[in-house]
């Protein structure tokens, strides 16, 4: 094993240290490049409420930095005893600072702060900073619904960038995003992104010709339009960035609403995420090919003692190391964010052979091309003998919307599958087709029927009992066993599964490959215990679902964290859409920013 001494390790101290760069992590980096969302103090289309609370909140931090002022060019000429007076009435109410005469009535507040509302629309139209602090989003976000996690500060952000979302709504962002240049007091947080891979994450990991489940819109970033980026492209710029081309129509209907519905390969974005990045010049910020291995608290005098110089501002060392050279780093830094997502492994059965045979795969990605090589006479998957007329079966195992993929690209190429799949019931041979129906839809409710064909067509033929050409489902069945063994006959190798019914009988098949698709879980191996003592469920794996990091909701700081300082943002804490990250990553910025300049 080559050794690294101590003095070929870099050492960096940074402000914020982000893990994970995907579009969590470059989100964030944008808002601590400088980047700050204006609001456009436009009405919110479909929220008055949202749009009043909007404006008071606006005009009571410009009165409230109006009195800061006036106090401060009269601080000369008032006594050392009035100014502790002054301070002891303060109040932390944000709205401590609009005036207090005494017979001030609330109805002659509300006109005052209604007329420096007008004053504050035909100014610069400005988010403020102030507007960030958690009392006051949590003013902003009250009463707010929808259909992310829960979170208020999302749903918030979200309401915000993208109106009308849910109702169908093509409408343009309330947010307005400028720049350093465009606006000298935003302030840049030094800061990195640390990330295995290319900007994007496991985005480049996944299919590239498959069609994103979020429409096109929802899978914009802040400042460049998903959209607009993609129609701004030339033929050049699309080979140079490797831009799949959506595949065509699965049938008629699908046809019909490629006008009315957008969706785009998941190549495309994982290039616009990349190419986000450099248009933003936010490369500078950006260690890609870097693996952290461990990220813990600086305690004085403690165990990271070497590291510890007495500046508590420093309270967390990220060390790791770039994937191709192997060079180590070691960062000391003030702040550190989770942004790794949850896709890092895929989870396993855990039964016998799953990991001994590689016509196992555990990812769509990996089985489509078993099918693809299959397709062109060179393959190991769905071989055919000489008296088969059909190639033998695949196994699909899973029930979310990676095993309706696997479904669907085996049956286009005429290969039959075997689909196995558990449903919410304990006893499931009491339980009727209809209600089997009504959980297996679960998933994939929220999606229409117009926009998602494809997908309710699979959860159809898994809910009725009627037969459907090459698919056989097999509910609340369990693998026991995969295995391969020699048919001397034949010159081929038997690869079988091994089943269990839900009555207890065992049943074998022969398969040609298998697609186990059931779900990821995230790497967090760098965090001691594994981040188990993070979570909601303390002792208990993080899971997006089940157990995200608990976190903060309005500032996203860890609440189990060993020191302060600790973030998680993205699916780590339950914003499992692209479109709602914008929430956690203001948070974020929002926290830093008023603690560090405040």
């Amino acid at each position: 094993m080559l050794q690294i001494h101590e003095d070929q390790v870099e050492r960096v101290n940074k402000d914020v240290v982000v893990i994970g760069n995907g579009p969590s992590g470059i989100c964030l980096s944008y808002l601590l490049a400088g980047n700050w969302p204006h609001y456009t103090c436009k009405d919110h289309p479909g929220d008055e409420m949202l749009t009043a609370r909007l404006r008071y909140s606006i005009a009571a931090s410009e009165l409230e930095h109006s009195s800061a002022a006036d106090r401060s060019s009269n601080c000369s000429s008032v006594s050392e005893e009035d100014d502790e007076d002054e301070e002891d009435n303060d109040s932390n109410d944000s709205f401590s600072s609009l005036p207090r005469d005494d017979d001030c009535d609330d109805d002659r507040r509300e006109d005052e702060i209604s007329c420096r509302c007008c004053q504050r629309l035909q100014n610069r139209h400005c988010l403020p900073l102030s507007m960030s602090k958690p009392e006051q989003l949590e003013l902003l976000a009250s009463g707010l619904e929808g259909r992310n996690s829960g979170k208020p500060l999302s749903l918030l952000m979200d309401n915000l960038q993208h109106p009308c979302l849910d109702a169908g709504l093509d409408v343009p962002s309330l947010l307005d995003w400028k720049s350093v240049q465009e606006h000298r007091e935003h302030r840049p947080v030094d800061h990195v992104v640390l990330g295995k891979g290319p900007p994007g994450g496991i985005w480049h990991s996944l299919d590239p010709s498959v069609l994103t489940i979020s429409l096109t819109r929802w899978m914009s970033l802040p400042g460049l339009d998903l959209r607009d980026w993609l129609a701004s492209l030339d033929q050049d710029e699309r080979r140079r960035l490797q831009i799949v081309p959506p595949p065509p129509a699965a049938d008629n209907e699908q046809s019909r609403d490629k006008d009315k519905v957008e969706r785009v390969p998941i190549g495309v974005v994982a290039a616009y995420y990349r190419d986000y990045v450099t248009r933003h010049a936010l490369d500078k910020h950006f260690r890609c090919g870097s693996v952290v291995t461990s990220v813990k608290p600086l305690r004085g005098g403690g165990d990271c003692c070497d590291d510890h110089d007495g500046n508590d501002e420093y309270r967390w060392l990220v060390e790791g190391y770039e994937y191709d050279s192997g060079r180590q780093f070691r960062y000391r830094s003030k702040r550190v964010v989770l942004a790794t997502g949850t896709t890092d492994s895929y989870n396993r059965l855990g039964c016998s052979g799953e990991d001994s045979y590689n016509w196992v795969a555990h990812d769509f990605k990996a089985f489509r091309r078993k099918l693809e090589r299959a397709s062109r006479g060179g393959g190991s998957c769905c071989q055919q003998s000489q008296q088969q007329s059909t190639p033998e079966p695949v196994l699909v195992v899973g029930s979310g919307l990676s095993a309706a993929d696997a479904i669907m690209a085996a049956r286009s190429r005429g290969v039959p599958v075997v689909h196995v799949f558990r449903t919410s019931s304990p006893s499931s041979s009491s339980t009727s087709s209809k209600s089997k129906s009504a959980r297996s839809l679960d998933k994939v409710q929220w999606l229409p029927a117009s926009a998602y064909p494809e997908y309710h067509k699979v959860y159809e033929m898994m809910a009725n009992n009627r037969k459907y050409p090459l698919y056989t489902p097999l509910a609340d069945h369990c693998v026991v066993d995969f295995s391969s063994a020699c048919d001397r006959l034949a010159r081929t190798k038997k690869r079988k599964v091994t089943l269990c019914s839900p009555q207890g009988r065992l049943l074998t098949l022969r398969v040609s490959c298998a697609a186990v698709l059931i779900g990821s879980k995230p790497d967090l191996s760098y965090l001691e215990n594994n981040g188990t003592d993070l979570g909601k469920y303390v002792d208990r794996p993080i899971d997006s679902h089940a157990n995200p990091i608990n976190v903060n909701v309005y500032t996203y700081e860890v609440e189990q964290a060993a020191r302060r300082g600790l973030y998680a943002v993205g699916p780590l804490v339950g914003d499992n859409f692209v479109r709602f990250i914008l929430g956690g990553a203001y948070g974020v910025f929002a926290d830093i920013l008023n603690n560090q300049y405040s």
